[in-house]
């Protein structure tokens, strides 16, 4: 599954720092339950969770569009936007 080819309605959770343009993508995470995380570098606390529309955050980062397929459970990683996404588990 990829970002991009799901739903464009579907919820992601990210942080108000990203989505501020105060914190660059550099985790997206996949969860077991199928539910997408868009995170940054910075630290971050409960408060500052915010939900988006995948629609949303493609057009906040259009690099999203580029990662891998991925399955419920996994990670993907870069540090810095032009960078390539890695999978990390």
């Amino acid at each position: 599954m990829t970002l991009k080819s799901d739903e464009f309605w579907k919820p992601v959770v990210t942080t108000k720092q990203v989505l501020a343009g105060d914190d660059i993508i550099t985790c997206v995470i996949l969860d077991e339950e199928g539910d997408w995380e868009v995170l940054g570098e910075e630290d971050f606390e409960d408060d500052d969770l915010d939900v988006v529309s995948v629609e949303d955050i493609l057009a906040l980062d259009p690099t999203l569009a580029l990662l891998p397929d991925m399955v419920p459970g996994q990670t993907c990683v870069r540090t810095r936007p032009e960078e390539a996404w890695t999978v990390e588990s």
